[in-house]
């Protein structure tokens, strides 16, 4: 899943003009099931944080239509085995299902594992489901987005996206069910309105970004708008290398604090090289002016847990941090390598950094997934590090997938998990688990 995100991520950091070559389009209807069983280590998340044991129980069954339609649904239930204090057994659901999961509308949302309708290079898209790696248009305002960091909250986000004549428009819900965070952009390709030649199409773009966070669903918090207008102009484009320049500015709209500059701006470009079919790399490089209560990629990797605590486990949120005015440079690379028949290897890696020159605070991100040739073999990675050189916040999760039988497979998981508490502050601690899985399509 981690895989296809970042893919994905990839063709969305650079205008429509860089989806080449679509692949043929696969014919038929294919149904798949699984159900995975096994052991997790959780904290109890409140108080003394002691560490509960759990039977994880996870069926899933989905069906695929083509490269056009795709639905999958699964009811990931933690069953409690092991009570350690503070006891939480007996507020459980028939006094072993795991409350917190299954204790607000939202949480319903991840019965939707993912659903798609249209193609990526299709006039109208649409994905349901978890979201890993994120990004609204150029990402000035929604970066690396991961919408299911919290423990205690786990919603089905939404994004839709249509082209109209030399328009595009995308929005976003990170909740479906809840108040949370709702975003969309605006973009006009000034190539198709101020020329009728070809080279001058998806060449030279024009958005317009906002986004609004609720705070009303997964924990209570401040609400948060900010919006943004950026330029992007193709100044290299061929089959195998593109270069586009672009500029930025970015405001918060909901606050009017005339002695905080709650405004930004930035420069930069964006490569993406495809030396051959099965390689496709991405880059981007910004230089930024940004401070007060406003920065670029404010809902970031982290966000849903910057939202309670902007650094550290209990420091302001992010919607009331104020940044000293500074410049920052940031970067950005999304490498995939893309399997040309089942026994290839797959590689799916991208990385984010960002460096804050007054204050020398450092923040980053990295995500991997890697499909060893054989098809059996899968490993994820996401590591998320926010304010690495003052009040440190890390976020780890791992995942290893074997498949001994043709339906049969083994996983392995473990990371770090978060738990917002009534004051607000985080409560941190680690998870481990260890399943079996068995499996069929047809």
């Amino acid at each position: 899943m981690i895989g296809a995100l970042l893919l994905a991520y990839t063709l969305q950091q650079t205008p429509r003009a860089f989806v080449e070559n679509p692949a043929p389009a696969e014919e038929g209807i294919r149904f798949h099931a699984s159900l995975e069983a096994g052991a997790l280590a959780l904290p109890s998340g409140l108080g003394a944080n002691g560490m509960d044991g759990f039977l994880a129980v996870f069926p899933r069954l989905g069906v695929k239509g083509g490269e056009e339609f795709e639905f999958e649904m699964g009811a990931p239930l933690r069953l409690r085995l092991i009570d350690t204090e503070p006891s939480q057994v007996e507020a459980d659901h028939a006094a072993r299902l795991r409350r917190q999961d299954w204790d607000e509308l939202s949480d319903f949302g991840q019965l939707v594992r993912e659903l798609r309708i249209g193609r990526d290079d299709g006039m109208l898209q649409l994905r349901a489901g978890a979201f890993s790696t994120w990004t609204l248009g150029a990402g000035w305002l929604i970066n690396r987005y991961n919408n299911n960091l919290s423990q205690d909250y786990h919603p089905a986000g939404a994004n839709f996206v249509a082209y109209l004549g030399p328009t595009r428009v995308e929005v976003f819900a990170s909740d479906v069910l809840g108040a949370r965070l709702f975003a969309g952009e605006f973009r006009l390709d000034l190539g198709r309105v101020l020329s009728d030649q070809d080279t001058a199409f998806d060449r030279f773009l024009l958005s317009v970004d906002v986004a609004h966070d609720f705070g009303l669903a997964g924990g209570t918090t401040p609400s948060l708008s900010a919006a943004s207008l950026g330029l992007q102009a193709g100044v290299v484009r061929s089959d195998t290398f593109q270069l586009w320049l672009q500029a930025a500015a970015g405001a918060r709209a909901d606050t009017l604090i005339e002695s905080v500059p709650d405004y930004g701006a930035t420069v930069g470009l964006v490569v993406r090289g495809k030396p051959d079919p099965s390689l496709d790399i991405t880059g981007r490089l910004e230089g930024r002016r940004q401070g007060g209560r406003f920065r670029f990629g404010f809902f970031g990797a982290g966000y849903e847990l910057a939202r309670f605590s902007g650094v550290g486990l209990s420091a302001a949120p992010l919607a009331e941090e104020v940044l000293p005015g500074t410049f920052s440079g940031y970067g950005e690379v999304a490498a995939a390598v893309i399997p040309l028949n089942p026994e290839d290897l797959a590689l799916s890696v991208s990385a984010s950094g960002e460096y804050f020159v007054n204050t020398g605070r450092v923040d980053a991100d990295a995500a991997l997934q890697l499909h060893l040739p054989g098809d059996k073999t899968v490993g994820e990675l996401r590591v998320i590090l926010t304010d690495l050189t003052g009040r440190p916040r890390y976020s780890v999760a791992a995942e290893l997938r074997h498949r001994f039988l043709p339906a049969l497979y083994g996983v392995l998981t473990g990371g770090t998990v978060h738990f917002p508490q009534a004051e607000g502050h985080l409560l941190q601690g680690f998870s481990a688990g260890l399943g079996v899985g068995v499996d069929f399509q047809r």
